[in-house]
């Protein structure tokens, strides 16, 4: 074939490299419409390019057309012919394995009769089939003979068969042994029990937003509530502007001086002690509304789309009707005991249990903290400690009459327990500055029906507290992957950030809190921590940006939680450590890993934990 490759630049194909277009064309099954055509034409073309082929434009009649040439030197006029010959090149140029394809097509020979000795035929005995003893009977020769009636002829199998067949033979096969393996697990183990997990991102993800502030008004730009530039002014008593500006990611850049002030800054800077930036800073579009005012709406919306969420509602009604598929104490699956009252379950040995109980059984958490019993029925002589979660008979602590002035939904098992929850209602929202601009803060969703009550009630139930739970949750998904359990299916993290209850134990948070610590405005790093009451706490979720690592930033975030649990008698913190960081834990930070025995002290409280960590734990000494 005469043409030859011009001297022009190489023909280049756009698109990615597929083989399985090379072997359609080659078996005429190039189908579809023009645009799907051309898309496997574009990929055909792109594999033989990939492969050491050469293609270039060859003047003809007038017109340019496309010319392939092997890596032999060999050339072809058409696509199709390219392809015909990549795919005998793949097999031996029709060599072996074409030939046997095609002897196993040639029409089979009919089977010959052998004779016996007394001139009678005896037919042959196929494969598979049992050979006619001496002296058989009637029926066991008719059934003989049924088996010789002529076969079908076989049919002769298509190209396009001959070759996707062909093409399948060379995609890898599991060795013989593992695919026993795995047919004798499921026969075991017929349905996999999903565990909640979680992992750490070593990088940052691609195209993300991780070198972005992590700041209110960062969150509000995300939301479309307000517009990055927008102009804003800080307002007076009396609602006069004293200093106007724009709005940007990290703060507020004032028009006087073109510097970015962090809002409690720009406040300052505009001669105000009223320390209440988002009610005062105003937008400068006609509408009035203040920074406080777009939190609350957005969160107003955020609110309203999760409850009107069929989805949603599906999965919480989930949760009365069936029982979890993990143990709760040590989140793995198998032979679980189920609690007659909630949708609990457990290992009998994790639960200290030699075998399983008859009658009627309820998980530590539903029953009695002293006397150890449960009940089925919802009566008021078994009440849940509004701190530490846990339950007992008022009998038991013969506290009935000195806690009657406790409502229901306010009652605590013990004055340790009564003062720790009135020290973190005391931390809840007060920003504590740490130098250097860093200031730590303690937050806790909580539910607010009355928007009006928001500006009065302080941080712990404003629209302003909503907005940095949700500036923190992005802080921790920028290190950790997403992580939803496998029971409701939702994101266990976010519900964790927004102390979401559960009538399944381990998946009820609604004692959770966050710590944040910021600089100059931005959230840097993030804790969540459960107070269970004065023996123990939690923090399962530990997060400090990208940015910020390597910095002290967990260090002084951790440092100021364990002295503010100290101060009000937490004795042990307990965290679940991702095996990769054990080490940090304990050795920097000087946490110790937690053995068996030591777990089981805590049975009576459900710790978040998660697959592939290492409980750990640390004694708290409060500083004099």
């Amino acid at each position: 074939m005469a043409d030859k490759p011009a001297k022009s630049a190489k023909f280049v194909v756009e698109g990615e490299a597929c083989e399985d277009a090379v072997f359609r064309w080659c078996n005429d099954a190039c189908t579809g419409g023009p645009g799907k055509k051309t898309e496997l034409t574009s990929k055909a073309k792109n594999q033989l390019s990939a492969m050491g082929w050469n293609l270039w434009h060859a003047p003809k009649n007038g017109r340019l057309e496309l010319r392939y040439q092997s890596q032999q030197g060999k050339v072809y006029y058409t696509l199709k012919a390219a392809c015909r010959s990549y795919v005998d090149g793949i097999s031996g140029a029709g060599g072996e394995e074409r030939a046997v394809a095609d002897r196993n097509l040639e029409p089979k020979k009919p089977l010959k009769r052998k004779s016996t000795s007394d001139g009678s035929v005896q037919p042959r005995v196929r494969k598979g089939e049992k050979k006619l003893r001496p002296g058989a009977g009637r029926e066991e020769i008719h059934k003989a003979a049924a088996n010789l009636e002529p076969k079908q002829p076989l049919k002769r199998k298509t190209l396009l068969l001959e070759n996707q067949a062909f093409y399948e033979s060379f995609r890898p096969q599991p060795p013989k042994r593992e695919i026993e393996l795995k047919e004798k697990e499921n026969q075991i183990k017929p349905r996999l029990i999903k565990r909640s997990s979680i992992r750490i991102r070593e990088d940052p993800v691609l195209n993300s937003s991780h070198r972005n502030p992590k700041t209110i008004l960062s969150w509000l730009i995300d939301n479309d509530v307000v517009s990055m530039l927008g102009k804003v002014y800080y307002r007076n008593k009396v609602g006069m502007p004293l200093k106007k500006g724009r709005i940007t990611r990290s703060g507020i850049q004032c028009d006087c001086c073109f510097r970015v002030f962090a809002l409690t800054a720009f406040e300052a800077h505009a001669g105000s002690r009223n320390h209440w930036p988002m009610a005062n800073i105003i937008l400068d579009d006609g509408s009035g509304r203040s920074l406080s005012d777009c939190q609350r709406h957005l969160r107003n919306s955020m609110t309203r789309s999760k409850v009107e969420s069929p989805v949603n509602a599906k999965k919480d009604d989930s949760e009365t009707h069936k029982s979890d598929d993990v143990c709760s104490v040590c989140c793995d699956g198998g032979e679980l005991i189920c609690c007659d009252r909630c949708p609990s379950a457990f290992h009998a040995k994790c639960v200290g249990l030699k075998e399983v109980p008859d009658g009627d059984w309820f998980c530590p958490s539903c029953c009695c903290g002293i006397c150890c019993v449960g009940s089925l029925s919802d009566d008021d002589s078994l009440r849940a400690c509004q701190q530490c979660e846990r339950k007992f008979h008022l009998g038991c602590l013969m506290l009935k009459e000195s806690n009657e002035h406790s409502g229901k939904n306010n009652w605590f098992c013990s004055h340790s327990c009564e003062s720790i929850f009135s020290g973190l209602q005391n931390l809840m929202g007060k920003p504590i500055p740490m130098g250097n601009n860093l200031t730590w803060t303690l937050l806790k969703a909580v539910a607010c029906s009355n928007d009006d009550a928001d500006h009065a009630s302080g941080l712990d139930s404003s629209a302003e507290n909503h907005s940095k739970l949700n500036v923190a949750l992005d802080a921790i998904h920028e290190c950790f992957e997403p992580s939803n359990d496998a029971y409701t299916g939702r994101d266990i993290v976010q519900d964790v950030i927004f102390s979401r209850g559960s009538n399944l134990k381990r998946l009820n948070f609604k004692g959770f809190y966050t710590v944040i610590l910021e600089e100059n405005d931005e959230v840097v790093s993030v804790a969540t921590v459960r107070v269970y009451g004065k023996p123990v706490a939690e923090m399962p979720l530990v997060a400090t940006r990208f940015s910020y690592r390597r910095r002290g930033m967990c260090r002084i975030l951790v440092g100021e939680l364990e002295k503010n649990l100290a101060k009000l008698g937490v004795q042990k913190l307990i965290l679940p450590a991702v095996a990769g960081v054990v080490d940090t834990w304990t050795t920097k930070f000087g946490f110790s890993q937690m053995t068996g025995d030591q777990r089981s002290e805590f049975l009576q409280y459900t710790f978040l934990d998660f697959q592939g960590t290492i409980m750990c734990q640390k004694h708290l000494k409060m500083e004099l």
